[in-house]
């Protein structure tokens, strides 16, 4: 071995440094080893040769040196720049220290004619700088590392605990920074504390315990706010007939720092899997109420007081307008100053729908579950693959007319001449205000809704049982997806045949607003408001926050999907989208036995085994009207373009083409950057850093509705469920308890 390449290393462990009367220094006590170490090896490495020699566990230990120097300014050893360092300053050998656990005296102790090298050292003069005691070394109470074994604290949560505090001469920037890392040291030494003297200037921390000698002290540093301890002394002595009294308290305000990450990452963790873990995890037991009230406050430290939300709207609407250029993003408030409306469309939003989306949006609203509910209206629209395209969203104190007329308002400035086709449920606010703004003419009633209110007249009646309501609601659909006249009325005389009341329900729920032959405008076969619905799950989470956090998180999102969305674009292998393939292969094996005719032009006829239909390439028609009602040729259609020996997507609409889908995501948008957010006062003034204030709003006048509030939607009574199935007999549709069958 080269002993250029090598370094000897003296190994103190278990002894503690003092300086005597003359200044000294050297290690008393504790056991010494050396080791010859190559000067090349990682700290990992270097950590496990150290402990092979020492006969001590890898995990727990912290590791300093000294340099030649200064032989009292311990150097902390935690990585390999550290190790490096240490090769480097030191000639042919080195000090190498170990501490397992390491207490910290106040600095009027002194033991043994000197005092411990971890906190200021008094020489005949002068003290040691802060280098001195600013290392890694592991400031707790003893038995901690056991605590955590025992409780199963991993390895994130210790080292916060380990951190909170490192020493005599740690800074914090805040009172209150200072009394969190105090709360977060109780919990990891499972001790209580107490303020013996508690004020922005002077602080003292003692243990609850009488006789404990656990101490800290802490004081401002001059006219700031920065707090600095002064002194540390961080060792405990129980009996234990006080581990009962000396268990940490739960306090809210000071806990949510252990689960500000878990919250972050899981919005959706729940009150009493947080008193499951801290019982696990740090043995302290929280009941609901508190676990509520320490999730309400992590969600406060992380997204701010909801109170204060509503006053930086007036400033991220017109930092929004400032950063995207073309961008609608307006705010109504009441005459004494409360939120009302806000309406929200995004100039790539607005560029996409009016260069390439077909003319149809869908609208919806749904709940806010912040502190303040209220509502959240939609509008969205179709991309060429049938793809969801946020247009724009309000948030509204209430659902009203007023406040659809307002937001449909808005939305016509986005779509300006443009006619289009609103597709709602009937909602009276939204009937009314839409046949303002829009016409009546171009209002599609979405079908499930239909149905679903079809279905509970049905039940009303109690007509011809279970089985009899299958039948009605399946004539229904006849009714609603007729696309001649001729069917319609057939399908309406079959319901009428079976029962005349339900027929006159049809009749008196305008048909011509739902019933695909009755509706006069183009809808492009979309019955539903379903994709409206999709916006809403797709902001699930979101809806839960405030106004603030909604906003900045709706562009986040968005972003995000129309990113998607254009890279999808390299999943299409032709000019129509993968949806649209789909469709189409489906209509061409639908037709793939028809017998078709040539005619003289562009005409065919064509035979599906039960009629001639005709189907006209040039014109793009078909008998069944389905070509002409969807924009992709039909299964007869199909069938006529392929006995031409064509290609049947070049039929298609060009709504559906590559090119439309390739201007839609051509837009850009720029994300909104809030780095210098102004901050709000405490007389509630909006002010920024250089003093300028700005207009702000105060929260909505809402009132809290009755009962516990919903978490989970009402759900149609046609979304698809489990089936059960009888344990006893096997068969579906009953269980065990309600099981008439006999056995084989």
């Amino acid at each position: 071995m080269d002993p250029s390449n090598t370094i000897y290393c003296y190994l103190h462990i278990g002894g503690e440094l003092v300086r005597d009367e003359h200044g000294n220094v050297e290690y008393i006590g504790g056991r010494r080893e050396g080791l010859s170490l190559e000067r090349s090896m990682t700290y990992n490495d270097f950590v496990s040769r150290l402990c092979g020699k020492m006969n001590i566990n890898i995990v727990g230990p912290t590791f300093s040196y000294t340099l030649p120097f200064d032989l009292y300014a311990l150097q902390p050893l935690k990585n390999d720049e550290d190790l490096t360092n240490m090769f480097q300053f030191s000639d042919r050998f080195a000090r190498v220290y170990i501490c397992i656990a390491s207490t910290v005296e106040d600095d009027e102790t002194i033991e043994n004619g000197g005092q411990r090298l971890n906190e200021t050292i008094v020489g005949s003069n002068s003290p040691v700088p802060y280098s001195a005691r600013d290392v890694d070394i592991i400031m707790q109470s003893r038995g901690f590392h056991q605590r955590c074994v025992e409780s199963h604290v991993g390895p994130l949560e210790s080292s916060r605990f380990e951190s909170a505090i490192l020493g005599s001469g740690h800074t914090f920037s805040t009172a209150n920074e200072f009394r969190d890392a105090i709360y977060l040291m109780s919990v990891g030494g499972r001790f209580r504390y107490k303020f013996k003297r508690n004020c922005l200037k002077h602080m003292t921390v003692i243990c609850v315990v009488e006789g404990c000698p656990w101490k800290v002290t802490a004081r401002a540093v001059g006219r700031t706010k920065i707090v600095q301890v002064h002194t540390f002394r961080n060792e405990h002595n129980h009996s234990l007939e006080d581990v009962s009294v000396s268990e940490p308290a739960v306090r809210c305000n000071r806990a949510t720092t252990m689960i500000d990450d878990v919250i972050r990452s899981n919005p959706d963790y729940l009150p009493r899997q947080i008193c499951k873990d801290f019982r696990r995890q740090y043995g302290m037991q929280l009941n609901y109420c508190q676990a509520w009230n320490l999730k309400e406050k992590a969600k406060e430290r992380i997204h701010g007081v909801p109170q204060c939300s509503y006053k930086l709207l007036p400033w991220l609407c017109t930092r929004l307008i400032e950063t995207n250029p073309g961008t609608i993003a307006e705010y109504r408030c009441s005459d004494d100053g409360h939120f009302m409306q806000l309406f929200v469309a995004l100039s790539v939003s607005i560029h996409g729908f009016q260069i390439g989306c077909r003319p149809i949006i869908s609208i919806d609203s749904s709940h806010m579950s912040g502190p303040y509910k209220g509502a959240l209206f939609s509008a969205s629209s179709y991309d060429a693959d049938d793809g969801m395209f946020p247009l724009a969203y309000g948030l509204f104190s209430s659902e009203n007319y007023e406040d659809w007329l307002w937001f449909l308002e808005k939305l016509k400035m986005v779509i300006g001449e443009r006619e289009v086709i609103i597709i709602s449920d009937r909602h009276q606010g939204i009937i009314r205000s839409v046949s303002e703004v829009f016409g009546s003419e171009n209002h599609a009633h979405c079908y499930r809704h239909i149905k679903e209110n079809f279905s509970s007249f049905l039940t009303k009646l109690n007509s011809k049982g279970r089985k009899g309501k299958e039948n009605a609601l399946q004539m229904l659909d006849s009714i609603a997806y007729a696309r001649l006249d001729c069917d319609y009325e057939v399908a309406v005389d079959t319901l009428r045949t079976f029962n005349h009341d339900l027929a006159k329900w049809v009749e008196e729920n305008n048909p011509q607003h739902w019933a695909m032959s009755k509706f006069k405008k183009m809808r492009w076969d979309k019955m539903t408001s379903n994709l409206a619905e999709s916006f809403n799950s797709w902001l699930r989470h979101e809806r839960h926050h405030n106004i603030c956090v909604f906003f900045i998180e709706h562009m986040d999102k968005l972003g995000s999907l129309l990113v998607e969305h254009k890279n999808g674009l390299v999943k299409w292998n032709g000019c129509i989208g993968p949806k649209t393939e789909e469709k189409i292969a489906l209509n061409i094996a639908k037709g793939e036995n028809y017998i078709t005719y040539l005619h003289l032009g562009s005409s065919m006829k064509v035979s599906n085994g039960k009629a001639f239909l005709e189907v006209d390439l040039m014109e793009r028609t078909c008998t069944c009207k389905a070509w002409q009602m969807s924009g992709i040729p039909c299964d007869h259609a199909c069938a006529a373009i392929r006995r031409m020996g064509f290609d049947v997507s070049d039929y298609v609409d060009d709504w559906y083409k590559y090119n439309l889908q390739e201007k839609i995501y051509s837009g850009s948008m720029r994300t909104l950057v809030t780095h210098d957010m102004p901050r709000i006062d405490e007389d509630g003034t909006v002010r920024d850093a250089l003093g300028h204030t700005y207009p702000f709003l105060n929260p909505p006048t809402t009132k809290r509705p009755p009962g516990r509030p919903r978490k989970r939607r009402i759900e149609s009574q046609f979304m698809s469920k489990k089936t059960v199935h009888c344990s006893r007999c096997n068969q579906p549709g009953h269980n065990r308890a309600t099981c008439n069958n006999p056995l084989p």
